[in-house]
């Protein structure tokens, strides 16, 4: 007994400066390495700025070198600790199903990131949305999601692959918008005197595209208003504000005119039986 421990303490003192060693190896890698790779990053950054490289496709390849960075980080630390590294990837390639199936997610983003760039279908600073009603604006795109910025500062994080895969609005890309909005008014105003009202105020707006056709028609006789359709073009970064505006001298103008907007009525009869 007291051999085999005195063989097992040998033994111990015999690894142990090697041990030592290792571990500070491993201590100095993970202190040192995010640094390095911050700088190099920081630097492909700045290079790529310089030639005026597509925002998205710097933020895909700064996520791509980072991610390629740290598993370069995982095999040297695999090696340190004394792992062979064939023997890993034996390991890796007999779970190969498993490993496949559990990255296919991941694979596809990946895929949907490339299909992205490739294809232009948004750029940074872009307004857009997918039939699942997310919408927002563009601020990078990483190897598997991409990140929109809401009209109230929120951050949404998609996957690439939902964005690659859907349908896409983009409000942004052209750089013309048709504003279309519908205006009521009651039966007992005429037509003639709706239609000059709305057109007044159309020309009137500074953002209104002189150039472009507003249309002014009604579409609509609905069971207590007339309905028209109010479509004119305007810068697409007036829009919003152009809408506003719209809603509020509207109602200013119809109540200047004594123009009556509908709204919902409920009549009330007192029957006094006899």
């Amino acid at each position: 007994m007291h051999a085999l421990l005195e063989s097992f303490l040998t033994d111990i003192f015999a690894a142990l400066p090697g041990l030592v060693i290792r571990g500070l190896i491993l201590i100095i890698l993970f202190i040192i390495w995010p640094k390095f790779l911050g700088m190099l990053l920081t630097t492909y950054k700045k290079t790529l700025e310089k030639k005026n490289v597509d925002p998205l496709l710097e933020s895909f390849t700064v996520s791509l070198l980072k991610t390629i960075g740290y598993i370069a980080l995982f095999f040297v630390v695999v090696s340190v600790i004394g792992i062979k590294a064939t023997s890993l990837v034996t390991v890796l390639g007999t779970a190969g199903i498993a490993v496949g199936l559990a990255l296919q997610g991941s694979l596809s983003n990946l895929a949907g990131g490339v299909l992205i760039l490739f294809f232009k279908q948004f750029s940074k600073g872009d307004y857009i949305s997918n039939n699942g009603g997310i919408e927002g604006t563009v601020d990078q795109i990483h190897i598997l999601y991409t990140t929109l910025i809401t009209t109230d500062n929120k951050v949404i994080v998609v996957p690439n692959g939902q964005l690659a895969n859907n349908a896409i609005i983009n409000y942004s890309r052209k750089p013309e918008r048709r504003l279309d909005m519908v205006f009521t008014v009651s039966y007992d105003t005429p037509i003639d005197k709706t239609k000059e009202l709305l057109r007044q105020i159309a020309e009137n707006h500074p953002a209104v595209l002189k150039d472009k056709a507003i249309t002014i028609r009604m579409a609509k006789q609905s069971a207590s208003s007339l309905d028209y359709n109010f479509r004119v073009w305007v810068k697409s970064s007036d829009y919003w504000e152009t809408l506003y505006d719209f809603n509020e001298e509207v109602k200013r103008v119809f109540d200047e005119n004594g123009v009556e907007i509908p709204y919902q009525k409920i009549d009330i009869y007192n029957r006094t039986e006899k």
